[in-house]
């Protein structure tokens, strides 16, 4: 991806070291002793702070991790399941949205992730979603959404939050060989920002399952900011939120991450690119093609390394 020539000069005189994006990376990513998470309240600071996380490090997938700012560092998970550490990262992922205060699922990839509520009206603008209870029917009718999908939401629609153990069988998918589909269609409503995790239950032999209910239902305010924000002014949003967490990324890492065509990506860096905010070119070690936020990236090449 090529930047403006009036840009290209002053572009190509940015460069970093592999260790100062690490060492820029462990503060903001909370990746030391001294900036280690301790509380619930420091865990939805942190995830506020950076507005999107994931809760363990993801191969592949460059975002900062609830796990690692909990023990201060990386860390391998332990094997046991009675660390403290470790037990405090299963709560919080529960308890936070459950208290409505992030929102956590697989909305990225089909993976888990959690999203800060300042970011949701940025991400729903870009979902492809009308705002309304019952724009799924339109989506489903275009080959949007599956079969089972639609059975989960009606299902949800009609009886409101509901535990995994009930949802699967008022979806009619409560047979034991029923159990993948049911999940590609829950990860597949994730994903298009339809349902949301908003609770856990014992409603299962297990006497632990997640609680969902419809996007539009939990977060109204959210949804109906959304309709204020253009495609444009979103993608630019997201672009510019996530540089100000990772420092810099390369188009493909962006793409990818957020399964973004590649005009629509290019469209938003040319835009912010001409503003000022970003600059593309930017070398990290001896890899070249990153971009950053300019103001960003001056603050890094202080950092020793």
């Amino acid at each position: 991806m090529s930047a403006d020539p009036a840009a290209e000069a002053e572009e190509s005189a940015y460069s970093l070291t592999s260790e100062q994006v690490q060492s820029w990376r462990d503060a903001r990513y909370r990746r030391r002793p001294d900036l280690r998470v301790a509380s619930e309240d420091e865990a939805l600071a942190f995830l506020n702070d950076v507005g999107l996380a994931t809760l363990f490090s993801s191969g592949g997938v460059e975002l900062p991790s609830l796990w690692e700012a909990i023990c201060g560092g990386a860390r391998l998970l332990p094997r046991h399941h009675d660390d403290h550490e470790l037990g405090l990262a299963w709560t919080w992922k529960d308890t936070l949205p459950a208290c409505k205060d992030i929102l956590y699922g697989k909305f990225l990839r089909k993976k888990p992730v959690f999203i800060s509520l300042d970011m949701l009206p940025w991400f729903y603008a870009l979902s492809g979603n009308f705002g309304e209870l019952d724009d799924y029917l339109e989506q489903y009718r275009d080959g949007l959404f599956s079969e089972e999908a639609r059975r989960i939401y009606e299902a949800l629609l009609e009886h409101g939050a509901l535990p995994t153990s009930h949802l699967r069988r008022l979806a009619r998918l409560g047979e034991k060989d029923s159990t993948s589909r049911f999940d590609r269609a829950v990860a597949e409503l994730q994903a298009g920002f339809k349902i949301v995790k908003v609770g856990i239950s014992d409603a299962n032999r297990w006497g632990y399952c997640y609680v969902y209910d419809l996007f539009l239902r939990r977060f109204p305010d959210e949804a109906a900011a959304a309709r204020r924000i253009s495609e444009n002014q979103a993608a630019d949003r997201i672009l510019t939120r996530y540089l100000e967490t990772v420092l810099v990324a390369t188009p493909r890492q962006v793409s990818l991450l957020f399964g973004w065509e590649d005009w629509r990506l290019e469209d938003s860096v040319r835009r912010l690119t001409r503003s000022g905010s970003i600059v593309t070119g930017v070398t990290v070690g001896n890899q070249p093609g990153h971009m950053g936020l300019r103001h960003l990236l001056r603050d890094a090449r202080q950092t020793e390394g």
